[in-house]
C-alpha cells in the first residue's frame, strides 16, 4: 500500500500490494519530477543530458586510446558541430582537457580533467546510491530490471 509520508512523498509500506495502476501514477510522477529537474538545471546553466552523457563517454574511454571529437559525435548521434558546442560547455566548466592526438596531429583527444576524475559523483548520482542502498539485492534487482524494461519500451516509442 501507498501512503503518503510527512515529507508529500509516497512511501511503499507493502510492496506485494502495489497496483499496476499505482506504480503507473510513480513512474508520471518520475517522470513529472526528471522534467522540473532538467527546467531548473537548464535556468542555471548546469550539465543538461547531453554533456553528462558526452562526460560518461570520455571518462570512461581506455587510457590508451581516449576519445575523440568524432567518436563522441558518432556516440550521441550528433553533427560535429553539436559536438563542439558541448565540448565548449565542458572546457568551460573545467570538466575535460581537449589536447592534441599523439598520432594525428589534425585530430584532438578528450580527457576527463583531474578536477573532475577525483569529485564526487553529481548531485542526484549521489542521492540515487543513497535511495539504493536501502534495499535488499533482491529488490534491486527487481527495480533494475523494471527500469531497464521501461527504458526499453521508452526508447522503442522513438
Amino acid at each position: 500500500m501507498i501512503q503518503s509520508g510527512g515529507d508529500g512523498m509516497a512511501e511503499i509500506k507493502d510492496a506485494t500490494q502495489v497496483t499496476t495502476r499505482e506504480l503507473v501514477e510513480r513512474v508520471d510522477d518520475l517522470r513529472r519530477a526528471e522534467s522540473q529537474l532538467a527546467r531548473r538545471l537548464s535556468s542555471r546553466r548546469a550539465p543538461n543530458d547531453t554533456d553528462r552523457e558526452a562526460l560518461r563517454f570520455i571518462a570512461e574511454a581506455p587510457a590508451d586510446s581516449p576519445a575523440t571529437p568524432g567518436d563522441l559525435a558518432a556516440h550521441l548521434n550528433v553533427s560535429t558541430a553539436a559536438v563542439t558546442s558541448v565540448l565548449r560547455r565542458l572546457q568551460e566548466r573545467g570538466q575535460i582537457v581537449v589536447a592534441p592526438h599523439p598520432a594525428d596531429a589534425r585530430s584532438k583527444v578528450l580527457r576527463p580533467s583531474l578536477r573532475d576524475l577525483n569529485s564526487p559523483a553529481d548531485d542526484l548520482t549521489q542521492r540515487i546510491e543513497d535511495i539504493a542502498s536501502e534495499f535488499t539485492p533482491e529488490q534491486s534487482d527487481v527495480v533494475s530490471r523494471f527500469l531497464r524494461r521501461l527504458t526499453e519500451e521508452i526508447s522503442d516509442l522513438s
